[in-house]
């Protein structure tokens, strides 16, 4: 048990040194991919010039991070799973919870299995976080502690996706403004051909540098705040768990309850 809960704060611990570390990385590195995107920008390879430079801003927040952030973007975007551990602790324990906690109902709507009656002895499925309870139970150390220990449960994984989303919503902004850019620059060219000699042949290629910077940089901020999202919404279903976790525990604590773990 202490052991689970050492590996907990460093592992929080870490997260802050990692990020604290990552500035001087991040930068090299960004200044390394935006140097090539800016080569891609002249043969006019727009495209993959505004996708080097979305990296370059991804590289720069991220830092040495940078494949963590991917890595739990695919796992986030494409499976229902939490990242740490603990998470599917507390969503486990509470999916437990609600259907112990649950009162049913005839077909009249007649409480069939009412509240639980103090001393009632809650089966819960087998997790640290679970055990933990338990101890905290059984010593009737209140809900304060209670609300404690599932809080070491909740954070970690808060703190992880607070700082995964801020990454991407970070380049998700960011990248409009430099299909601005890639617009100014083109219509600075634009003026620069206008003469008495002036066609549309002429024209055309500041007038496509606009447009496109404009909007590829629109199309990869979208794509950005699409996976930004995914974290938000992890979030929210965390916090959720985490809002019934307590209120469940606050019931068990008042109640006398004990918890028996499922073999």
């Amino acid at each position: 048990m202490a052991k689970q809960s050492n590996e907990n704060v460093v592992e929080g611990l870490a997260l802050g040194e990692e990020s604290a570390g990552a500035g001087a990385l991040g930068l090299l590195g960004a200044a390394a991919v935006f140097a090539v995107a800016i080569m891609f920008f002249v043969a006019e390879s727009y495209f993959l010039a505004m996708l080097l430079v979305s990296f370059a801003l991804l590289v720069y927040a991220a830092g040495g991070e940078l494949g963590k952030l991917v890595r739990s973007s695919f796992t986030v975007f494409f499976s229902g799973r939490h990242l740490i551990k603990n998470a599917t602790y507390v969503q486990d324990t509470v999916t437990a919870l609600r259907k112990f906690l649950y009162m049913k109902r005839d077909e009249a709507g007649w409480i069939k299995v009412g509240p639980i009656e103090p001393g009632t002895k809650a089966k819960l499925p087998d997790n640290p976080l679970v055990r933990e309870i338990q101890v905290v139970l059984k010593r009737k150390k209140g809900k304060e502690y209670a609300e404690y220990v599932a809080h070491q449960y909740y954070v970690d994984c808060r703190e992880l996706y607070d700082h995964l989303h801020a990454h991407l919503d970070f380049v998700a902004n960011v990248m409009p403004l430099f299909g601005l850019i890639g617009t100014v620059i083109g219509l600075i060219g634009m003026f620069d051909r206008l003469g008495s000699n002036t066609s549309v042949e002429n024209l055309a290629p500041e007038l496509a540098i606009s447009l496109q910077c404009t909007l590829f940089g629109a199309i990869l901020a979208s794509v950005y705040m699409s996976m930004a999202s995914r974290f938000d919404q992890r979030i929210k279903a965390l916090e959720y768990d985490y809002d019934i976790l307590i209120h469940s525990l606050d019931v068990l604590v008042e109640n006398g309850a004990e918890i028996e773990v499922q073999a």
